[in-house]
């Protein structure tokens, strides 16, 4: 019994050595790696700096880019197709990514630029004038279109019809553009009250498009039997819809306004607002720029006259 004790203890110690053993002739490579060279150790300001470097590769930022709204002066669809040249001709002027917002109606863009959320817009005369807009934003610049920088209101008709007057829209579908518009509801209704004439009662129904192509192309279609358009509007869905020039008509032009204009918000960098300025007073020298302005039915970019728009 004491001799089985004895092995036991001795097959115990030999077990304990030989794994102390076994374990330090597997670790007697890897663990020179391991030793610390002193001779090898970054300053700490560096070690910070790369792992500053590390930290930014794992979430880039991405780049800014400049937004651009248009007011739906034109349909929404029309307004990306026409500006689309327009906003790439400005990014490669800033070298920065451009981005058309949209919005429905005049307000909304109003309501983005008053918050400083778009860089640059596109804005009618009356969403200037009468939405708020005189001490929060800046104009730029203005569109010089057939060599003027006014423009009219249009009441247009259904051509095939026998209407020639306001008098022939009694009883008629009269459709406005929306509650901000110069020319398609301030103007139109400005003349009805003049006029002795309460559309609520005089027309047999009043319809808002929120936008002038709509309106033009509701009259077109004789959805409307009337409406108030801009001019300018009207004049380039004139020239691209055969359908606008077949069965629309004007019966009534208004007296001339100062022309939409294009501003940026006052909380916009200067230095930003002045070289969009430079750009757009540039673009017609430009051949590229030429081209782009063309197709949108603009001579040129001038400076404002402010004390017209008030």
């Amino acid at each position: 019994m004491k001799n089985k004790t004895i092995f036991y203890i001795l097959l115990a110690g030999i077990t304990f050595f030989g794994l102390i053993f076994l374990i330090y002739f597997i670790h007697k490579d890897s663990s020179a790696i391991n030793v610390i060279n002193l001779k090898k150790l970054s300053p700490i300001r560096q070690i910070n700096k790369q792992a500053s470097s590390l930290r930014l590769s794992e979430k880039p930022l991405s780049k800014p880019y400049f937004k651009l709204a248009v007011a739906s002066m034109m349909s929404p669809v029309a307004n990306i197709d026409a500006y689309k040249p327009f906003a790439g001709y400005i990014a490669g002027a800033l070298h920065m990514p451009v981005k058309i917002v949209q919005k429905r109606t005049y307000l909304a863009v109003n309501n983005l630029l008053i918050k400083n959320k778009i860089d640059l817009a596109f804005i009618c005369t009356g969403a200037y004038v009468y939405g708020g807009l005189k001490n929060k934003v800046k104009i730029i610049a203005v569109p010089v279109i057939d060599g003027r920088k006014t423009y009219q209101a249009y009441i247009i008709a259904h051509k095939p019809s026998k209407i020639e007057s306001i008098k022939d829209l009694k009883g008629k579908v009269f459709a406005f553009t929306e509650p901000l518009s110069n020319t398609g509801y301030e103007y139109p209704v400005g003349f009805f009250k003049k006029n002795g004439i309460n559309p609520k009662t005089y027309f047999k129904t009043v319809i808002f498009t929120y936008n002038h192509t709509d309106s033009i192309k509701a009259v077109a279609a004789g959805i409307a039997d009337g409406a108030s358009v801009d001019s300018i509007v009207y004049s380039y869905t004139y020239d691209k819809y055969k359908s606008v020039r077949l069965h629309t008509k004007i019966i009534l032009k208004s007296p001339l306004f100062p022309i939409p204009p294009i501003v940026m918000p006052y909380r916009v960098n200067k230095r930003l607002r002045a070289k969009v300025k430079k750009i757009l007073l540039n673009m017609s020298k430009n051949p590229k720029g030429r081209l782009i302005l063309k197709q949108l039915n603009i001579d040129d970019f001038a400076p404002p006259d402010i004390s017209r728009y008030k």
